[in-house]
């Protein structure tokens, strides 16, 4: 079965709420291209470039939370447990670090939606494997088997204890608030590079079954992160800086998931 330019349209057309939201996010997205390629006129230079950068921010979460829409509201989808109950323990943490080391509201606004709407669909994951074994608060199948899967959970939980302990001896003087920014910026660092084994699960499971996910969340997804590494960008001038890297890796990770789940729609790939 091949995928076809009608099959979208119909799926836009069927679920309003979706073609809605395309159709303002599209809008959002003109009006911003033609501010800059000077169409529109820019008003204030000072008030356009503050107020730019905001909107581009919404809109990053704005499309975060279309793609959840569709992510949870789709009902073929089968969540990968392992990854989404490490994408809501890890996002949040990795929200307040980047808040820690004064990260702007248009950084933050991804993050956040993106740390409670994981939470959401972890709790779904769970009330799902609670139906099918009562006997069992702790799912069987959400210990991962494989190493880098429990390496990246085993890290997530040391990085957020190390966080935590860092706070707590800045607060009571044991240790320097300049010692303690480094310790947020190593922990950031550290908290973006197991983003990459806390994927391997989905990609895999994605892989051997792509029929378990969707390949436009992801794909939205995936805009919405490259959004956020513009904003990043726009804010603080430079491309290596410490809060490029998570948007960046979850803009090529996102867009692997999808690559992986049109499978189902290609053959001989």
């Amino acid at each position: 079965m091949k995928i076809h330019l009608k099959d979208i349209l119909s799926t836009l057309i069927a679920r309003p709420v979706t073609f809605l939201s395309t159709l303002i996010i599209t809008g959002l997205f003109g009006y911003v291209g033609l501010v800059y390629a000077q169409v529109l006129p820019a008003g204030n230079e000072t008030w356009l470039s503050i107020n730019t950068v905001l909107l581009l921010g919404i809109i990053a979460g704005l499309l975060q939370l279309l793609g959840y829409y569709l992510y949870l509201t789709d009902e073929h989808i089968d969540p990968n447990p392992v990854t989404w109950f490490m994408f809501a323990y890890g996002t949040l943490v990795l929200a307040v670090l980047e808040w820690d080391i004064d990260a702007t509201f248009a950084e933050l606004i991804l993050p956040t939606v993106c740390g409670i709407l994981a939470i959401v669909v972890s709790v779904k994951c769970w009330r799902k494997a609670r139906t099918i074994n009562p006997n069992r608060w702790w799912p069987e199948d959400w210990w991962p088997e494989d190493f880098w899967d429990r390496f990246s959970f085993a890290g997530d939980v040391l990085i957020t204890l190390a966080y935590i302990a860092a706070w707590g001896l800045a607060t009571f003087a044991v240790l320097s608030v300049a010692g303690r920014e480094w310790a947020v910026v190593a922990f950031l660092f550290l908290s973006n590079l197991s983003t990459f084994p806390a994927f391997y699960p989905i990609l895999h499971s994605t892989y051997e079954k792509p029929e378990r996910e969707h390949w436009l969340p992801w794909a939205i997804w995936a805009v919405a992160y490259s959004l956020l590494g513009l904003v990043t960008y726009l804010t603080h001038g430079e491309l290596w800086h410490a809060l490029m890297f998570y948007p960046l890796s979850n803009a090529v990770l996102h867009a692997m998931v999808s690559v992986v789940a049109l499978r189902k729609y290609v053959k001989n790939i």
